[in-house]
């Protein structure tokens, strides 16, 4: 299985919201970083069919996706970002109306209700209406909906958004229990969930892909380029800790404020912590401020 992506591109007007962007997928879990208006829901989008793209093809094991039509979206899961639920429904309710609309037998959506609702822990939840469930609960579901017809490609847009640490981690675990033999991509601002179930890790800005490969490979690019000055309370206000191109940590030293920098700034030294994929996204996502943060490597 193969899904390849050739100068994909794609205009809203004047704007150009995917360049050339090109990528090769087997199959693995992939995670997609990069800030709003990056291009993810737009890559997404045509990923789906549900967009229209200006250029480039889109070939799942050698065929364009435009010519195997139907075909093609029968092999794609998807789970939005934006819940939009029937809230009268009972997730017994939701679940079976959703298989239906993938045109699946009522046999086999039977089946694979049964199948989900033990693997997502969703057993004792069939009558629970929709918009009873907490949040962690509705993203349970949501995944369970775009595993009903057990699809090949799984597209999770924001999966841990809004829930709880251990919900976090609960869904973590499921995406990397149902990962094999299928080709995941996991468009996410939450980037530690990335450093625990990707195997390749994607870096969007501005409609082009700006850095790929896996955590380990793309923090030891980063390391060399990452700095940190010890702080006390009183300076969190003029040390730049408002700025998104700083992050700062609590340490057994102290007050923490870390940085990506092409050179180091005056009054820090080369980190003596662990650098982590936060480090990443501000190498390739942060803003510019008067220490120069960015780094383009």
């Amino acid at each position: 299985m193969i899904l390849e992506i050739h100068d994909l591109s794609k205009y809203y007007g004047s704007k150009k919201a995917l360049k050339n962007f090109n990528y090769t997928f087997h199959p693995g879990v992939y995670g997609i970083l990069g800030n709003n208006g990056a291009g993810k829901s737009t890559l997404f989008g045509l990923l789906t069919d549900t967009l229209k793209r200006d250029g480039g093809r889109i070939l799942y094991n050698g065929e364009d996706i435009l010519s195997l039509d139907a075909a093609f979206r029968k092999h794609i899961g998807y789970m939005p970002q934006i819940q939009s639920f029937y809230p009268e429904m009972t997730v017994k309710e939701f679940l079976f109306y959703m298989g239906s609309l993938k045109d699946m037998k009522g046999f086999r959506i039977r089946t694979r209700y049964l199948e989900l609702a033990e693997k997502l822990d969703l057993i004792g939840f069939a009558d629970k209406k929709m918009k009873e469930l907490s949040g962690g609960m509705r993203q349970r579901v949501m995944l369970a909906q775009a595993l009903l017809d057990d699809p090949q490609i799984l597209l999770l847009d924001e999966p841990t958004a809004g829930v709880d640490p251990l919900e976090r981690i609960r869904i973590r675990n499921m995406i990397s229990s149902v990962a094999k033999n299928r080709i995941i991509l996991v468009a996410t601002h939450i980037v530690t969930d990335l450093e625990c179930i990707a195997e390749q890790v994607l870096i969007m800005k501005k409609g082009k892909l700006a850095a790929c490969g896996t955590p380990d490979e793309l923090i030891r690019t980063v390391s060399p380029f990452v700095y940190e000055k010890l702080i006390n309370r009183s300076e969190m206000d003029t040390e730049g800790c408002n700025d998104p191109a700083f992050e700062m940590i609590q340490t057994d030293e102290g007050l923490v404020l870390r940085t990506v920098a092409p050179r180091c700034p005056d009054g820090f030294r080369h980190t003596t912590l662990r650098v982590t994929l936060e480090e990443v996204y501000l190498c390739y996502c942060g803003r510019n401020n008067k220490y120069e943060t960015h780094v383009d490597i």
